[in-house]
């Protein structure tokens, strides 16, 4: 069986860490973990889990994803016999756990993409309008020497990816799942909409990131057709997972 190691670059995520280890957990050996720079328990949480995490914490003081996801690979490779790597953030709970297993056994590709569903005002019902729809990110892959994480545009290198981009563009769709907790209540879409935009100012790709906010007070209207989503649309979760 194929060694599979999971990654996530973590901060102040204490109230989703404990579900989200446990999840990937159910499927991986190991759990390399980023924590930058956290002021909540997240840090000690990931710690209470004991000897199949690795916890460090980040001496970087700029913001750089691309530059902190390569350094936990260098970590990975380091540690040795990894095959595999699940790379998710720290506010996604891992569904269908063993579907993970099951794609890295297929030998079907190199990469696979997860659905990630995205949670809404309650933890049993998701948005699913516009982007939120059908969205599927690459998150598994097979570790190589020669892939890396890049820079990209955006402020804070944003959207670099959860799959170096070498492999992300031949991803194949996996049944495991993602529940995606962080924009669950609307305090804290303001606050990530805050900060996307004090961080990555004016990005008219993202329209803004006003899809975040749609419908909350302060942002777009509910009924409003957006660059990206809308109108905002809200569906009951399915216990068994997309369909």
């Amino acid at each position: 069986m194929s060694r599979l190691t999971a990654m996530l670059r973590v901060k102040n995520e204490a109230r989703w860490i404990a579900a989200v280890l446990r999840s990937v957990l159910a499927t991986c050996d190991r759990v390399y973990v980023l924590d930058d720079h956290s002021a909540d328990t997240t840090r000690e949480i990931c710690r209470s889990f004991g000897d199949p995490l690795r916890v460090y914490c980040s001496t970087f003081s700029t913001l750089d994803e691309a530059r902190d996801k390569n350094w936990l690979l260098d970590m990975i490779r380091l540690g040795g016999e990894t095959e595999w790597v699940l790379a998710i953030d720290g506010d996604e709970v891992l569904g269908n756990p063993e579907a993970v297993r099951a794609s890295v056994a297929s030998g079907a590709a190199e990469s696979y993409a997860l659905r990630v569903l995205y949670l809404w005002n309650r933890p049993d019902q998701m948005r699913t309008d516009g982007v939120y729809s059908r969205f599927w990110r690459p998150s598994l892959f097979r570790l190589r020497h020669d892939v890396l994480f890049r820079a990209t545009a955006n402020g804070g290198n944003f959207h670099c990816g959860n799959v170096p981009q070498e492999l992300a563009p031949r991803a194949q769709r996996s049944d495991a799942f993602l529940l995606h907790y962080g924009y669950m209540n609307p305090s804290d879409r303001r606050r990530k909409f805050d900060w996307y935009n004090q961080q990555d100012p004016a990005n008219q790709v993202e329209d803004g990131y006003r899809h975040i906010i749609q419908g909350d007070p302060g942002g777009p209207p509910a009924g409003l057709h957006l660059r990206h989503a809308g109108p905002l649309t809200l569906t009951p979760l399915n216990d068994e997972g997309p369909r």
